[in-house]
């Protein structure tokens, strides 16, 4: 038995609190709510964050807001498994020193990304041969979430299926007569795999082709990428994995190594960008 702590603020999904509560081989240990929200019925509510971590083996982050470099550091520190729900706002000097302490603690650590549970893109259930080329169009949500947070978590996933290193980027961007932005990314990868992004602020049906040496598949969608699937089902599937990763004992699926290299991408992205005169 798992004994599992919630970090939780307004942002929190009381649904998706239930779902976990219910889950098997899981024991809520306790809920820390940030802010003035007060926990709901039914949750046993810890009054420090120091405290949830002692009594808890692994602690989730449930937030949308992001979270802070001590907070995580704190966790790791303590060999608590710690799972998130947004990807933190860290550059890659802390990103390095997360690594080295996930690694020193021998703990699990997970971040949540919706375009890891879109279907041929979910890395725990669909393996690809290499090479492999994608040609990928969508269109920024953005209403909910900034573009380029958004960017990074669509080069995140590709890179987790791709399982390679980057060895070349091209970049080209432009502003439309309507002034709404469109990038267009090629990636191309140590192992041969190349992908070929498009991503535009107008909303206007997508497409994805995949490439590989068995054979082709396409799809096509009508809303922008990042919310074509219900995210409460995709996020109980992730804590699942997560739970699922720590009784394994499997340690090398760590993601802050993954969030380095896309980190490291977007960055060179945004600099190619703004030599266009483009601030992204």
């Amino acid at each position: 038995m798992i004994k599992i702590g919630i970090f939780g603020d307004q942002t929190t999904n009381t649904e998706l609190l239930e779902q976990v509560k219910k889950m098997p081989e899981v024991e809520l240990a306790g809920v820390y709510f940030s802010g003035n929200m007060a926990v709901p019925d039914g949750f046993t509510e810890v009054l420090s964050p120091i405290g949830l971590m002692d009594i808890s083996d692994a602690i989730l982050i449930l937030s949308d807001k992001s979270i802070s470099n001590d907070l995580i550091r704190l966790i790791l520190r303590k060999s608590k498994h710690v799972y998130l729900k947004t990807i933190p706002n860290f550059n890659t000097s802390e990103l390095k020193e997360l690594i080295d302490l996930e690694k020193e603690a021998g703990i699990v650590t997970f971040i949540y990304n919706p375009f890891n549970y879109i279907p041929c893109f979910d890395p725990f259930t669909y393996n690809y041969e290499n090479p492999f080329l994608i040609n990928l169009r969508t269109s920024f949500e953005g209403e909910v979430i900034k573009p380029s947070h958004e960017l990074l978590l669509l080069v995140t996933a590709l890179n987790r299926v791709v399982q390679s290193n980057l060895k070349k980027l091209d970049v080209f961007g432009l502003y439309e007569t309507n002034h709404q932005l469109i990038v267009n990314i090629r990636v191309e990868y140590d192992n041969g795999c190349v992908f070929n992004l498009t991503i535009s602020q107008v909303k206007s049906p997508g497409y994805c082709e995949i490439f590989e040496p068995k054979g082709r598949l396409k799809f096509e969608f009508q809303t922008p990428l990042y919310i074509l699937y219900p995210h409460l089902n995709q996020e109980y599937k992730a804590i699942e994995n997560f739970i699922r990763l720590i009784q394994n004992q499997d340690k090398k699926s760590n993601s802050f190594d993954n969030l380095l290299n896309g980190v490291q991408i977007v960055h060179e992205i945004r600099e190619d960008l703004r030599f266009q005169g483009i601030d992204f």
